[in-house]
């Protein structure tokens, strides 16, 4: 069956017009060798050869993160299969196609060295011409995503005919689906979230010490999460320290939902994500589902109060709307160190990292690391906990 994937080429899609101009696809995979003899029919064969080579080049990103970039690869040298189609974002609101035309080959001292040859249509596929649903699928953040489920709206855009949206299962002829818990979603966001270089921790709400005061409601985010810039130059970490240290880290604030039913719920999801995460440097919205035509008042909001929207799966996650940068509100995060201890151990150990010197740094992060909530190993152990919480894999 002809497989249809969105490949980004390069962060924000650089390498796109290239490729399309020379004919191929690529990965950056930064294992300098040809791959001919290491083209396995499973891909888990090929990330257990590669993850260990991958790390040892770029020791500083985490094993999901090799597993990711491993994975991508071999959806390109292997799992790709001659006719398959792809469509590759160009970083200007539309898609080129194309269809897979050759086997793996490679060619050193390259931007994107594994390659497969690619016959381009003439035609692209503007995004703003989509459905709501394949725009959330072929915008996710991950570098390879399938939307073979969208083959026939895919299909109808090139043939300029009328979009028909895929429709979901008749709810009437299945048994109905088990329920899962929102705070189940928690793990598989920060495991995603540590995908993206973000140290992410559930704060719980009901070990504050005001959890009786219905006052407090409104005020605990769902997770929080800090990214750090990742400098490598001594004298650029040392002047950072010295002049700014904020300008290291990114501080997130994310309110988590299962599902956003109308625009009535949106509103007041939005504004509870607005009131537990206004004080951070982000702050976003995050649902594993949206209801169709929310679009307009999802945007309006976003443009209004700044807080994004993020719409999840159980492995990866589209944002949707982004969140627009702001100073960190200390009188916020004061009143939620005193009232949450789980917050306050986060931002203590936050704070050593900053203050720690060169000697001591690695150790402080390995304490904050320590509390964040833990991440998967595998993508079986992904798939057996989505199943033990009746979560949609």
């Amino acid at each position: 069956m002809k497989q249809y994937n969105r490949i980004m080429l390069g962060k924000g899609g650089k390498f796109a017009k290239m490729c399309r101009q020379e004919g191929f696809i690529g990965s950056e995979f930064e294992v300098m060798q040809d791959l001919s003899d290491s083209l396995y029919e499973n891909w888990r064969d090929f990330n257990k050869k590669f993850i260990p080579q991958w790390l040892a080049l770029v020791p500083d990103k985490s094993k999901t993160a090799a597993g990711l970039v491993c994975g991508f690869t071999w959806t390109i040298v292997k799992g790709l299969q001659l006719g398959d189609v792809v469509l590759c974002p160009s970083g200007e609101g539309y898609y080129y196609v194309g269809t897979i035309a050759s086997d793996y080959y490679f060619v050193p001292n390259t931007d994107l060295p594994h390659r497969r040859k690619v016959e381009w249509m003439d035609k692209v596929i503007q995004r703003k011409s989509m459905s709501q649903k394949l725009k959330n699928s072929s915008g996710s953040i991950g570098t390879c995503c399938d939307i073979t489920r969208y083959a026939e709206e895919i299909e109808a855009l090139l043939a300029g005919q009328a979009i028909t949206a895929p429709t979901e299962p008749d709810v009437t002829t299945q048994e109905p689906a088990k329920s899962f818990d929102e705070r189940s979603l928690h793990k598989l966001f920060c495991n995603f979230l540590r995908t993206r270089n973000i140290y992410a921790k559930t704060i719980y709400h009901e070990k504050s010490s005001t959890k009786a005061d219905n006052t407090q409601k409104w005020v605990h985010p769902d997770i929080i999460g800090v990214q750090f810039e990742e400098f490598q130059n001594n004298a650029t970490l040392s002047l950072l320290k010295a002049t700014d240290p904020k300008q290291s880290v990114h501080i997130y604030s994310y309110e988590m939902k299962r599902r956003v039913e109308n625009d009535s719920q949106l509103k007041q999801y939005y504004f509870q994500a607005l009131s537990n995460s206004s004080w951070a440097n982000y702050g976003y919205l995050v649902a594993f589902e949206i209801a169709d035509g929310l679009e307009e008042e999802m945007e309006r909001l976003n443009n209004a109060f700044g807080i994004g929207i993020i719409l999840m799966q159980a492995t990866e996650a589209t944002i949707l709307y982004p969140a627009r940068e702001k100073q960190l509100d200390y009188i916020t995060i004061e009143k939620l160190n005193r009232i949450n201890k789980q917050f306050c151990e986060f931002i203590n150990k936050l704070s050593k990292v900053l203050l720690a010197s060169k000697d001591y740094s690695d150790i402080a992060r390995d304490s904050l690391i320590a509390i964040c909530d833990k991440v998967f190993e595998t993508d079986e152990e992904i798939e057996a906990y989505c199943k033990e919480h009746n979560i949609p894999f």
